[in-house]
Order: C-alpha cells, then structure tokens, then sequence
C-alpha cells in the first residue's frame, strides 16, 4: 500500500510539474491567438419592409393652347398624393473588410412592390382638370455601402446607388373638354438615385440581421398622353409626374 501511495504521488507531481512548464512556455510566447471574423464574402439575402411613395403631377398648356388667352404664363397646380404600402425584397451582395474596422461592399436588390398613388392637378385659365391613378409594380436597386465596425459583429453603415421603378398603366380622366376624356396612359420606367444608412449585425457565424432607412428621388419623366378621336392631348397639356420614396427596410442574410 505504501508502495502503491508513492508511486501515486510520484505520478501526480509529474503532471502538475510538465503543467507548470507548459504554462510558463505559454506565457512566455503570448496568449493565444483569438480568431476573428472577417466580413469578407459574398450573401444573399430575403426581407421586407415599408415604405411611402410621393407621385407629384404638374402640368401647363400644351403647344395648341399655350397662345390662347388666359393660357399664356398659366401655371399648374397639383396636388402630391402621397400613399404607404409594403414590399419584400431580394438581395445579393458582396463585402470586403479592408483593415479591423472598415468594410466595403456593392449589391443589387429587386422589390416585390405593393403600394399605390393618385393625384390630381387644375390649370387655371382654360379650364382643365385631371385625376390620374398609378400603382408601383416593382423596383430594381444596384448600390454601394461603406461601414464601420463599432464591434467586430456590429456595422454602421452608409449607402447610395441608382434604382429604376416600374410603374402600371396610368388611369387618367380628364375635365374639362368636349366630352370629358377617360383614359389609360401607358407609363414608362423611372430611374434616380438613392442614399440610405443603415446597420447590420450577425446572429450566428453565418447569418446576419440588416436593417435601413433609405430615400430614391427617381427625377421627372413625360407622361405620354393618348390620342382619343383624332385629338392628340399632348398638344393641350404637358404633363409630367415627378415620384419620390422613403422606406425602412429589413433582410436576413445568409453570408458565405
């Protein structure tokens, strides 16, 4: 039994002895590394959010009665409806993580629209009136993003780009003629620019929650208006439809 407790004691001072040693020798050579994630890679990505669309139309006379009297100057009045709706989204992107704390990247989203605008507008002095309806289908953005890790799974971020809208069929209805004029006015795509700001963490090593507030003005596009009995009402009212948007989105994606 003696011999037994020896030989015990012998053993268990060899493993505190070689513990010792290998503690020592890691001290010497520093702690160990700790790995650290990288942004660097390619995701995809499915969300949603909501969002407000303002379709402002304005008008003046057209070339037929621009030198009619009361015409001359005359300015038109509109009236911006503005109308909320929600949307989800697709997104792919890329990201580069440059130094510890800065990241770049560059996506391409496509929006599943479902929102809606009207409005109307008067031209004083001949008289004339319209009301129009148009609903938004769809928007494709392509855009930017620089960020700043305030943690290494937390990023701020600031982004921009070019996105191109897809409107319906324009309803028009227009007062004010000899007879009154229903229409459905073919409307063409718009395209503008974006800037947004937005933060994005991850949950997991590979998914990340990110969310944005972003502002499109898609600029001033022509409204081609129909010819209806031979009458081209282009040549009465020069229409243009000028929309803005704000939303605040939300996607979980899926990083490689």
């Amino acid at each position: 039994m003696r011999k037994l407790i020896i030989a015990m004691a012998i053993t268990i001072g060899s493993i505190l002895i070689d513990s010792s040693v290998l503690h020592a020798q890691s001290l010497k050579d520093g702690p160990l590394p700790i790995e650290e994630k990288s942004w660097s890679g390619f995701y995809v990505g499915a969300g949603g959010g909501f969002n407000s669309l303002v379709s402002e139309f304005e008008g003046k006379p057209g070339a037929a009665v621009a030198s009619e009297p009361g015409a001359t100057g005359a300015h038109a009045s509109f009236d911006g409806l503005g109308s909320t709706g929600g949307f989800g989204t697709v997104v792919i992107g890329a990201d580069y993580q440059f130094n510890a704390r800065w990241v770049a990247g560059a996506f391409g989203e496509y929006d599943f629209e479902d929102i809606g605008s009207g409005a109307s507008l008067d031209i004083p002095g001949i008289p004339l009136s319209a009301r129009a309806n148009v609903d938004v289908n769809g928007k494709v953005s392509v855009g930017a993003r620089l960020g700043y890790l305030f943690s290494p799974d937390t990023l701020w971020y600031v982004a921009g780009g070019y996105s191109r809208v897809s409107l319906s069929d324009l309803t028009l209805d227009i007062i004010g003629t000899q007879p009154d004029i229903s229409a459905t006015v073919e409307m063409p795509s718009l395209s503008g620019a974006f800037i947004g700001a937005g933060a994005e963490t991850r949950i997991t090593e590979h998914l990340s929650l990110r969310a944005e507030y972003r502002y499109t003005d898609f600029g001033s596009g022509k409204v081609g208006l129909p010819t209806i009995d031979g009458t081209d009402l282009n040549d009465f009212v020069d229409v243009h439809i000028a929309p803005t948007m704000q939303e605040g989105r939300a996607s979980l994606n899926c990083r490689f």
